[in-house]
């Protein structure tokens, strides 16, 4: 009869058997549980990493302006806005008493430095005769506007000095027309004499950057009359640089030449300050100015532009002729007119 184990003993092998199983099955896990954590480890790492690289090679977003708005303001600044820049720059000029005080406020101080010592003389400026407050707005198109250029004129007309207006008394015999006044009586008596010439100013102004600066040339030149004491006084090989108002004109007879076209200049603000000057018409000058011809041409009427001229009394002949002699620009030279490369090598 085969030989029966003690249960007891059969139930302490079975135990030992399943802890030894058990703590097999253990020891295979615990390596591939640290795989798995070291796995979930390197890729939150990298996640991490690459989360960190992103948010600095990605720029910030761009606020785009608002295109809409900027446009608003500037169409609001070519139509009133300019007016308060305008003034604050002019009152500034204006105020100025020396070249140094005033060339802050102008186009081209730097050229114009030198020139406007020559002008001035040295002493001391006083332009308080025309207040910026006295300026009014002279509206420029729309698209002189959008170039930057901006304008405003004072106009003083004719005035009479009560202190000195004490004109002779004609007799009752000249007053009825029944005598003639003699000529001291009618030149003494003369309105004229008692009366304060019109003052006109063109304050032109052009955009550099984000402000406005005034262009002095025309200022000096409409304020002082210039073109008015250059064309009234002759003087051989006197020359100088205008801006002006230019249509062709009928010819004198008395000056006719032939082989030339005449042509009347203009002061912008003092319009009754002209001059009239015959130009060779196979000249470069005569070139330049055959856009405006009218006369013996399909062009019914005569045609008014501005330009930028140099003038010159020219003593070739008896007595001095006024003469055009550089042709510089269309418009005027620094608000929308540049000076030729023919221009330039002329002088």
């Amino acid at each position: 009869m085969p030989h029966s184990e003690d249960p007891s003993v059969s139930n302490k092998r079975k135990k030992k058997a399943a802890a030894e199983s058990t703590k097999k099955a253990s020891s295979g896990l615990i390596p591939v549980m640290l795989v798995l954590l070291l796995l979930i480890l390197g890729a939150g790492a990298a996640v991490y990493f690459v989360s960190n690289e992103m948010g600095r090679n990605v720029a910030p977003p761009v606020v785009q302006p608002d295109s809409a708005g900027l446009d608003a303001r500037e169409a609001n600044y070519i139509r009133i806005g300019w007016q308060k820049d305008a003034r604050e720059v002019l009152a500034g000029y204006i105020a100025g008493t020396t070249v140094e005080e005033k060339l802050p406020y102008i186009l081209r101080a730097d050229e114009l430095q030198e020139t406007m010592d020559d002008f001035y003389g040295g002493g001391v400026i006083m332009d308080s005769d025309t207040p910026a407050e006295a300026f009014s707005v002279y509206e420029l198109s729309e698209e002189d506007r959008r170039r930057g250029l901006f304008m405003m004129i004072y106009d003083q007309p004719p005035q009479f000095d009560m202190k000195e207006f004490f004109r002779p008394l004609a007799s009752l015999e000249v007053q009825y027309g029944l005598d003639e006044a003699d000529l001291l009586l009618s030149t003494l008596a003369r309105v004229g004499n008692f009366a304060m010439e019109p003052l006109r100013v063109h304050a032109f102004f052009k955009r550099t950057g984000d402000q406005l600066k005034l262009d002095w040339e025309i200022f000096a030149q409409t304020k002082y009359r210039t073109f008015q004491n250059f064309v009234e006084l002759p003087e051989a090989d006197h020359s100088g640089v205008f801006r002006v108002f230019i249509v062709e004109d009928v010819p004198d007879k008395s000056r006719l030449e032939a082989g030339t076209r005449t042509y009347r200049l203009a002061d912008p603000a003092n319009t009754t300050d002209t001059a009239r000057v015959n130009v060779k018409v196979d000249s470069e000058v005569g070139r330049a100015l055959s856009i405006i011809n009218w006369r013996g041409t399909k062009q019914s009427r005569p045609i008014t532009r501005t330009a930028t001229v140099e003038l010159e009394w020219s003593a070739e002949r008896e007595p001095v002729s006024l003469e055009i002699k550089r042709f510089i620009c269309w418009e005027f030279l620094g608000l929308g007119g540049q000076e030729t490369p023919t221009s330039t090598a002329a002088k």
